[in-house]
């Protein structure tokens, strides 16, 4: 099967805020198989980069997948290919700060959590959140004058 295209389950994909998962194909791609271990059923699929972004490991185990079968267009004349779901964010939605919600230091690096206008919450390094205007509200919500008092 190694060389061959299979469809591979989306049961276990995470989706970005704002999707829903009842709209998803069941089935995602076809993807090509480049290793198979057929004695733990495991196989290796060449995911595009918009998967790998989504944290998709390209492991797969024999019941995720379906082999892909080419459409014989004598018998379907017309019939258009599966196009892969879109998992990035859609263009019109913007990713804009809502607050910073609390610190921590992780070693010696400044980290905050920023909860995002689309609901996610992340942390993320002083770098990223240096300029922000939220930055600014957080310190003077607790009562710092600068990052060096922050506990």
């Amino acid at each position: 099967m190694v060389g061959d295209l299979a469809y591979v389950s989306s049961s276990d994909l995470s989706l970005p805020k704002g999707r829903a998962s009842k709209l998803l194909p069941k089935y995602i791609s076809p993807f090509k198989v480049l290793d198979a271990n057929l004695s733990t059923s495991s196989y290796k699929i060449e995911l595009p980069a918009q998967l790998w972004v989504r944290h998709l490991h390209d492991q797969f185990h024999r019941s995720k997948l379906q082999p892909y079968h080419a459409n014989d267009d004598s018998l379907f004349p017309h019939r258009e290919g599966k196009v892969l779901y879109d998992f990035s964010t859609p263009d019109d939605q913007e990713w804009l700060v809502d607050e910073i919600q609390s610190h921590k230091w992780d070693g010696d690096v400044l980290m905050f959590q920023v909860r995002w206008n689309l609901g996610d919450t992340t942390w993320e390094s002083v770098e990223t959140c240096n300029e922000l205007h939220a930055l600014d509200d957080y310190l003077a919500l607790i009562g710092a004058a600068n990052l060096s008092q922050l506990p």
